[in-house]
């Protein structure tokens, strides 16, 4: 199997996600490590401690998130990512000082890639190719696709302004792992959502001391959903 070196991964710091919005930029990437059983079973295929990832976008004052996953090339405001996600959601910016205007650039083609269909043939073949260690394409040549993964998305968006992540192998070749390693994306950290002190509330001013012993009919507690 082919392992990605990993230059990426290990101690890294927290980030506060509030503080840090103003100094997260257009073009920049999120690494995804989840904890569920379809993402260990991507890390374990590509031999990356990674599972997903994404491309920043700044839409006004909202930092939002596009991404190829299963029901498409979608966007997602990035807190509800670092809210919601169950693992951990890294960010990454690129070595090299990148232009505004690129940037914008880059915003724009993923943009215009919205709304395609989610490749899933493509990242097994992918998995197939890693684990017996069959030969990926080399041409690096920019195309625009039907279908996406997540890594082929982030990698064809950087592609579109020159800038390839990984010399010798084509955009569609690109795995999560291959994202993390780039000599031209450095890791920043992981990025946290600040939890809000609890305010108190008219049930804590009737039970100052925490909730009564015994509970009234109707009141049992249920566990939360979304």
């Amino acid at each position: 199997m082919r392992f990605v070196s990993r230059k990426n991964v290990g101690a890294v710091p927290s980030v506060d996600y509030e503080q840090s919005r103003s100094q997260i930029k257009n073009g920049d990437v999120l690494m995804y490590r989840g904890r569920s059983l379809e993402s260990k079973i991507i890390r374990w295929i590509t031999g990356s401690a990674y599972s997903h990832a994404g491309l920043v976008a700044r839409w006004n004052d909202r930092l939002m998130v596009m991404e190829a996953v299963g029901k498409g090339v979608v966007v997602t405001p990035i807190s509800q990512n670092v809210r919601g996600y169950h693992g951990r959601v890294e960010w990454f910016t690129s070595t090299e000082e990148i232009p505004d205007d690129q940037r914008l650039q880059m915003v724009e083609f993923a943009q215009r890639e919205l709304g395609k269909e989610y490749n899933l043939w493509s990242a097994v073949f992918l998995g197939i190719r890693v684990i017996f260690q069959k030969n990926v394409e080399t041409k690096d040549k920019l195309r625009r696709e039907k279908r996406l993964f997540c890594s082929h998305y982030v990698a064809q968006t950087y592609n579109a302004i020159g800038r390839d992540l990984k010399m010798g192998v084509g955009d569609r070749f690109m795995s999560p792992g291959d994202i993390a390693v780039s000599s031209r994306l450095k890791r920043i950290g992981i990025l946290r959502k600040t939890k809000k002190p609890r305010t108190k509330s008219s049930r804590d001013a009737i039970f100052p001391n925490g909730t009564p012993a015994s509970k009234p009919p109707g009141d049992e507690s249920t566990p939360a959903s979304f």
